[in-house]
Formats: structure tokens, sequence, C-alpha cells
């Protein structure tokens, strides 16, 4: 597991912007369409882990939670920590925050 857990911490901390992420992951899908919207996707590092076997994308997700607390697809970190989910995606788009909220953390 400790391979696992050190790339986690590796790959959290290698960008100012990461993004924990799966192919087949619908939620996933819908924050890359905020990122595409924004024109800031390549600014956001996608940590894929769809085109693993299931025990590996276990594995990678159990490091993911020992390092960071979360496991959740997707998980958005910022400068090394958790910002958030889609779930506060979709939060700020229903409040009209998203763009503001964007902005504060440098992504646009």
């Amino acid at each position: 597991m400790s391979q696992y857990v050190n790339e986690a911490k590796q790959v959290i901390t290698s960008q100012k912007f990461v993004q924990l992420t799966a192919d087949f992951c619908p939620d996933c899908v819908y924050a890359n369409s905020v990122w595409k919207r924004f024109g800031v996707l390549d600014k956001v590092l996608q940590f894929e882990i769809g085109s693993f076997d299931r025990a590996t994308q276990m594995k990678y997700r159990d490091a993911f939670e020992q390092v960071a607390g979360v496991r959740n697809l997707p998980t958005i970190f910022v400068d090394g920590k958790v910002w958030g989910t889609e779930h506060d995606l979709h939060k700020f788009e229903r409040k009209g925050t998203l763009q503001e909220e964007l902005k504060k953390i440098g992504l646009i």
C-alpha cells in the first residue's frame, strides 16, 4: 500500500490544481465540463484511475483517503489541500458564485 500512498502524496503536491478522477465517473465528467467551460481544463492535472483494474482503483482511492481524508471521485486539490468535489462545484453554480470561487483560488 505504501507505494500508492507515496504516489498519492506526490500527485497531490505536484501541481497547483489536481483532480482525482475516473473516465467512467459522471461526476468527474461534470467537473471537467466546468473546467472546459472556463477554458482551464489544461491547468488541472487529471490523476486518472479509470484505466486501472478495480483492485488498483481501490488501492489508489484508499491511499488518497489515507493522505487527504477523502476518496471521492472527483476530488479537487488546490496547493496540496482538498478544495472540494463536484458537490462544491454544483453549490457554487446554484449560488451564482462559481466564477468568483475559481478566481479566489487562481484558476481563472
